[in-house]
């Protein structure tokens, strides 16, 4: 990615086949660190503060479970000194009612994976869906019924870690780009939170101020 009199040029896919696209504005809505190596040339200050940024790893391991004895709850949050692997779960079937099944099949979703500990991610998924299957039994105190299917999705860097200062680092980047680089914004999780909703909203502010850079520009 460099700057161009009109704008941008940027170089998509791999090195021996890229194609070169020129575009008026960029909004890097990618994770931390790619961001910070697409930033290195244009903004190198910005670019340190953002790759900065750690992220966590975890797997999701959903369980179906037929008939089981759940709380009427949408879940939990099992805190990190309790000693066991998952760190949340989610009762499909009971947050989301259109998930209701009349044959009483629930969906039941553990996430596994603490920043700083990869060891347990690199269990094999049935090992995953096992200890997920067992520490549920004893969270909810009664062991669950064996499940009649299971899926297990693992996504490496997915969790932003965000440290004390988050928020004042993002806005020092966003002011450093919109002094030097008008038209190039930042977007995702990486700066505003990992929520679909407020991803969206991300995306949407940066958009509204190239837009109104351009506009500025054109004046």
């Amino acid at each position: 990615m460099r700057r161009t009199p009109a704008g941008w040029r940027l170089t998509v896919g791999p090195t021996r086949d890229a194609e070169h696209v020129e575009a008026d504005a960029v909004l890097l809505a990618v994770p931390a660190r790619p961001a910070a190596r697409l930033l290195a040339a244009v903004a190198p200050e910005a670019a340190g503060t953002v790759g900065a940024l750690d992220y966590a790893s975890v797997a999701l391991i959903t369980l179906a479970l037929p008939g089981p004895a759940l709380p009427e709850l949408s879940g939990f949050l099992v805190p990190a000194g309790e000693g066991l692997l998952i760190k949340a779960s989610t009762f499909f079937t009971t947050k989301w009612g259109h998930l209701r099944r009349p044959d009483g099949l629930a969906l039941v979703r553990a996430s596994v994976g603490r920043y700083g500990d990869e060891t347990s991610l690199q269990l094999t998924d049935d090992d995953l869906a096992d200890t997920v299957h067992r520490e549920l039994s004893a969270v909810l105190g009664a062991p669950l019924p064996v499940p009649v299917a299971r899926h297990v999705q693992r996504w490496g860097g997915a969790l932003p870690q965000y440290t004390p200062g988050h928020t004042a680092r993002v806005a020092a980047v966003r002011a450093a780009l919109r002094a030097a680089c008008p038209t190039l914004a930042v977007a995702g999780a990486g700066y505003d939170g990992v929520g679909i909703p407020v991803c969206v909203r991300s995306g949407e502010t940066a958009a509204e101020e190239i837009i109104t850079a351009l506009e500025g520009s054109a004046a």
